[in-house]
């Protein structure tokens, strides 16, 4: 248990960073192909970039969260 005031610290495992780049490459792919025509080109390359890494960006934290959940309700 955490003392009073000490942050508690949240072990970051590969599966969670496994599971984070895959969707959000998956996921990057979906929106480059909703915003923009999918074609061989550098334009969709790159919206497929700036998607992956705003989902990264923003489901870090929700991933992890699931992760820990996930592991309180094995122990359970």
């Amino acid at each position: 248990m955490a003392e009073a005031g000490a942050p508690e610290e949240v072990p970051v495992e590969r599966r969670d960073l496994i599971v984070l780049a895959l969707v959000s490459v998956v996921g990057g792919i979906l929106i480059a192909i909703w915003t923009v025509s999918p074609e061989f080109s550098p334009e969709f390359f790159q919206a497929i970039f700036v998607g992956a890494c705003l989902l990264a960006f923003f489901l870090f934290i929700p991933i992890m969260g699931t992760r820990l959940f996930i592991d309180d309700w094995r122990e359970k």
